[in-house]
């Protein structure tokens, strides 16, 4: 079909600058936000109250607006505590501030549902080129080496992980902002590989693509929580967002983040093209070309 897609500037601390991006346009595609911030409060000034003006603009300044589409995360949802994968009808129960920064953006939008129509797709672990959400990763198997981290509570397992190639969610995103196919208005989907990893999955496939061999090396509990103490401790002298802190920590521990696709499948006609394996040779080839990884 004919499209014309515009990207505009819009700031999400400045309401005039989102009154002026969504002015005039048809659909919406939410997808700016942190996945890193200093405090709580850094978390919901994007995530969440940044996400609440892009609502009130789209309400003032859009009213030929037919969708508006939210990228929010699995985070949202929270872990699957129970070990099944979780679906849109169970109730979220984020355990980090970004999780509950990110379901404070969803309840935005899910407020104005009545008056403007908008779908939620929840992503789970994400990679691919351009990515760094899995660089660390790749990092640590090039140096040869697996570590493992515990799960609470203990006993539980191989951790497990639903994943999904950073193309095929960016193609998911795009037919579900175009789909003509009626859908409740404030419809949530998660966006996944039917694909589930374990974490010694998740560095084997790195390894094979990197050419390595592993260690296997056991992190203990009071290990990692040391660590994200001193890391809080850093962070607040001298400003900067670490990577490892304590908010961190309790997704760190989760023993499952495993979401079920079936219903984007079922209503968006969404399935994902490209296989585990594949995705994480190609996410290495385009980090070795960037010199990401040696």
């Amino acid at each position: 079909k004919d499209l014309a897609v515009e990207v505009r500037e819009g700031s999400l601390s400045d309401s005039e600058s989102l009154n002026r991006a969504v002015r005039g346009v048809d659909r919406v595609v939410h997808v700016a936000g942190v996945v890193t911030a200093p405090n709580r409060e850094g978390f919901f000034e994007h995530n969440a109250h940044g996400t609440q003006r892009l609502v009130e603009a789209c309400l003032k300044e859009g009213p030929g607006l037919s969708r508006l589409v939210l990228v929010s995360s699995l985070a949202a949802g929270g872990p699957s505590l129970s070990g099944d994968a979780r679906t849109e009808e169970e109730a979220p129960s984020p355990v980090s501030h970004y999780g509950h920064s990110k379901r404070a953006g969803e309840l935005a939008v899910l407020e104005a549902a009545d008056r403007l129509n908008s779908i939620i797709l929840r992503p789970p672990l994400v990679y691919g080129p351009r990515d760094k959400g899995v660089l660390a990763i790749a990092q640590v198997a090039a140096k040869g080496l697996m570590p493992l981290l515990p799960s609470d509570p203990p006993g539980s397992g191989p951790k497990r992980y639903s994943q999904i190639f950073g193309e095929d969610l960016a193609r998911g995103i795009v037919e579900a902002t175009l789909t003509e196919k009626r859908l409740a208005s404030g419809s949530t989907f998660y966006m996944s590989s039917p694909e589930v990893v374990t974490d010694v999955e998740l560095y084997e496939a790195f390894a094979r693509a990197l050419g390595r061999s592993l260690i296997r090396l056991s992190v203990p509990s009071w290990g990692l929580k040391g660590l994200a103490l001193g890391a809080d401790v850093v962070g607040r002298f001298s400003g900067r967002t670490l990577p490892l802190n304590s908010d961190k920590v309790a997704e760190l521990l989760a023993p499952a983040w495993v979401c079920n696709p079936q219903k984007a499948a079922r209503e968006l006609g969404f399935n994902t093209t490209t296989s585990f394996e594949e995705g994480i040779r190609k996410t290495v080839d385009w980090y070795r070309s960037q010199g990401w990884l040696r």
